[in-house]
């Protein structure tokens, strides 16, 4: 009998029964990730500042797990005071070994649904990535209440093995806030007004729908209406509002409207090309940038408008105050 042999076969079959049992207990590891597991990093740094602003700004996060092929399994979903690192998530001890799709979405509350295409709830082993809709709930075409930033994650693919990874979900944040004000030019500046002369209106073309790659999926007009509208706290300032949008996407097919409207009748007094404007403050600040307009409306969120005017039988000269860069629009007549 060859001893050599019977120790190699001896080893061999020790190897075979080792390795299930480590990659095993790998998978049932939760809380010890020395040796293997996945977390899920979180990063918001699609800002004009270039700075992660995870923490503060987003306050929770929803994980949806699909399989390889695209289907739903689970959703887990954690408060940024319960991430490892305070932007980490683990996610290891919930997956066996295999590739996964995971979408994560950020500030998920009320004012939004996760569904499929028909509304519904997420159904483990049916809905398919392809079907999710990330929605503004709303039940009219005019929204005019305010609702909660909302954050959508870049769709990634992570390949779960024995071995301890790290894997990076880039926020982009899907809310606007506009603050609007119409002042008088100084010429014609009265005193304070005592109620809001006029109102403000930022009219959409798409339904605030979205699927899992966050582009929309629904054409459809939706107005945004202030949810707060106060007479101006300066000599001339005739109405300040404050209004959500949802993403403002760039593109021929997506045609975007500041409405200016008297209070009480809402008739339209004067209209403009919203996407023109904010084209012009991009060119301005950025002059010579290879900075597209589509990143410059998704890394921007807050926008400032103060609309001056001149009214001699209506709007004939208009200057658009926005975040610090102003644009002048003479012999407007309407």
């Amino acid at each position: 009998m060859n001893m050599k042999n019977t120790y190699r076969n001896l080893i061999d079959l020790v190897l075979i029964a080792i390795v299930p049992v480590f990659l095993l207990s790998c998978e049932r590891i939760k809380d010890n990730m020395d040796d293997c597991g996945i977390y899920l990093e979180f990063v918001y740094d699609y800002n004009m500042e270039y700075k992660d602003f995870f923490d503060p700004h987003v306050s929770t996060v929803d994980v949806f797990v699909f399989d390889e092929g695209g289907k739903y399994l689970f959703t887990k979903h954690a408060r940024r005071e319960e991430l490892t690192r305070g932007n980490r998530m683990f996610l290891g001890g919930d997956l066996h070994f295999g590739k996964y799709k995971i979408l994560t979405v950020g500030g998920l509350t009320d004012h939004f649904r996760v569904s499929d295409h028909n509304g519904n709830v997420l159904s483990p082993g049916q809905t398919m990535l392809d079907e999710v809709r990330i929605a503004l709930e709303r039940t009219t075409g005019v929204v005019s209440h305010e609702f909660s930033p909302l954050w959508v994650g870049k769709t990634i693919e992570v390949d779960y093995k024995a071995d301890l990874s790290v894997w990076s979900v880039n926020l982009v944040k899907n809310t606007n806030r506009f603050n609007v004000s119409l002042v008088e030019t100084e010429q014609n500046a009265g005193g304070r007004a005592g109620t809001p002369v006029y109102t403000f209106d930022v009219e959409t073309p798409e339904g605030a729908v979205y699927g899992y790659d966050n582009s929309p999926r629904l054409k459809e007009k939706v107005t945004y209406a202030p949810y707060d509208l106060v007479a101006g706290d300066e000599p001339g300032e005739l109405s300040e509002g404050r209004l959500n949008t949802n993403r403002l996407m760039y593109g021929d097919d997506y045609d975007y409207k500041l409405v200016v409207r008297d209070v009480p009748g809402g008739n339209s007094l004067w209209e403009y090309d919203l996407m023109e404007l904010l084209e012009e403050i991009k060119n301005g600040l950025y002059p010579g940038s290879t900075l597209s307009m589509q990143e410059f409306l998704d890394r921007q969120s807050e926008w400032d408008l103060k609309i001056r005017y001149k009214d001699k039988g209506g709007f004939v000269a208009i200057a658009i105050e926005i975040n610090g860069w102003i644009i002048w629009l003479n012999d407007i007549g309407v």
